[in-house]
């Protein structure tokens, strides 16, 4: 792949699904047992219906959270574009911010698996140019534009190695 050509990371609608669903299903499973072994332990019975009760309330609020997650992204759900001339990223609902690699202080991921973030941290804010398309005006907190990369394709190992990529191909390298 050469230099020139930008690589784009993006958020997929059914991994941001799958996501939530995995992680909202066995968290519900976990507490529902839980009160089921209280229930059990105050010496009071258990059918067989219970059981399976909890199941189906653990896979269909799973469901219902990984639609929340859909709702919520909106429209245009995140992504990450590299290039030779900078970083370009677009949180949910918000408009895209283009960086020139000069203008970048540091790129970290932080976190890791489904809930991996990518941290940006601009060294020149008045380099940084805003894309021209309907949306939020992009977060700047703590001093840096987050952006959640757990779930995107390519994943966040490829997103490192290609920002590591694009940092040693002679341009300014990120404090």
């Amino acid at each position: 792949m050469s230099p020139a050509e930008p690589v784009v990371f993006r958020l997929r609608r059914w991994r941001l699904w799958l996501r939530t669903a995995m992680i909202v299903g066995p968290t519900i499973l976990l507490i529902r047992g839980l009160a089921m072994v209280a229930v059990v332990a105050a010496g009071i019975p258990l059918d067989p219906s219970d059981y399976i009760e909890a199941v189906l309330v653990a896979v269909a609020t799973a469901a219902a959270a990984g639609g929340g997650a859909l709702i919520g992204a909106g429209p245009r759900p995140s992504w990450v574009r590299t290039s030779a001339a900078g970083l370009e990223l677009a949180m949910s609902r918000h408009r895209a911010v283009f960086l020139p690699w000069a203008a970048v202080g540091s790129v970290q991921l932080r976190f890791a698996g489904p809930f991996t973030q990518l941290v940006v941290t601009p060294a020149d804010l008045n380099a940084l140019r805003l894309a021209d398309e309907p949306g939020r005006m992009p977060w700047l907190r703590r001093g840096a534009f987050f952006v959640d990369v757990g779930t995107m394709t390519p994943g966040p190992a490829a997103l490192r190695a290609e920002v590591n990529r694009r940092r040693s191909a002679g341009l300014p390298a990120p404090s």
